[in-house]
């Protein structure tokens, strides 16, 4: 499995197509950060842009590979599972690159936001005093940003091959299940977001439930994709 994600990841990244989201998130959460936002308010929404940002690299991850160079990596995994584990490895290539993206965005939106703390303090030093100071603020936004995460992974997950084949119907379902899962209130990172607030005293975090549920849609779409590639595998042999 080690050897697989290693592929995987160097696969994604000799393909450049990391470059987009990249671009995409650094864009979003620099919109985000302008003017001056509280940590916790650009914490939080650091974090929501992670749910396109994800899901859409999720779907560059799925596509990034020939079928010839699948079937290949998948009888080279072992013939019993082999093709589970390389899309488990791609999918779990995909769901690191999202958490580096939201580590980077966390420290970003730290460095240019609002102090944490009631008592302002300026530049790079005062902002990371304050965080040392109040650090539940910081941490409660990185727990939001981790259900953000999952529920990005599950959104590409769901949408793109081997479940979804067609190219334009995987990119529009993408795309509407990312606003839905933004916008709808039985979204795990809608709960998530909404129990975020702008105070710069006090951490407000994600609500377990909101948690379980996302790794719950995580789990459901890794499983299916992995069950529908090792299907798609058989099919072609």
């Amino acid at each position: 499995m080690t050897a697989l994600l290693r592929y995987q990841t160097a696969l994604l990244l000799r393909s450049n197509r990391w470059i987009f989201p990249l671009i995409a998130y650094g864009a979003l959460i620099a919109v985000g950060a302008a003017g001056s936002t509280p940590l916790a308010e650009g914490l939080t929404w650091s974090a929501a842009m992670l749910v396109p940002v994800v899901a859409f690299l999720t779907r560059s991850m799925l596509l990034v590979e020939p079928d010839a160079s699948r079937a290949v990596v998948a009888a080279a995994a072992g013939p019993a599972g082999g093709p589970v584990r390389a899309q488990l490895a791609a999918l779990t290539a995909a769901l690191g690159g999202g958490a580096v993206l939201g580590i980077i965005g966390a420290v970003f939106t730290l460095l240019t936001s609002e102090p944490a703390g009631s008592q302002p303090s300026g530049g790079v030093t005062g902002r990371i005093t304050a965080t040392i100071d109040h650090p539940a603020i910081f941490a409660a936004g990185l727990a939001t940003a981790v259900v953000c995460l999952f529920v990005g992974a599950a959104a590409g997950t769901l949408c793109n091959p081997p479940l979804l084949r067609h190219p334009g119907a995987a990119a529009l379902a993408t795309l509407a299940v990312v606003i839905a899962a933004l916008a709808a209130n039985v979204s795990p990172a809608n709960a998530a977001l909404r129990g975020a607030g702008p105070s710069n005293v006090t951490a407000h975090w994600p609500s377990p439930l909101s948690f379980v549920a996302a790794v719950a849609l995580l789990a459901i779409t890794w499983t299916a994709s992995a069950l529908a590639a090792a299907r798609r595998e058989r099919s072609l042999s």
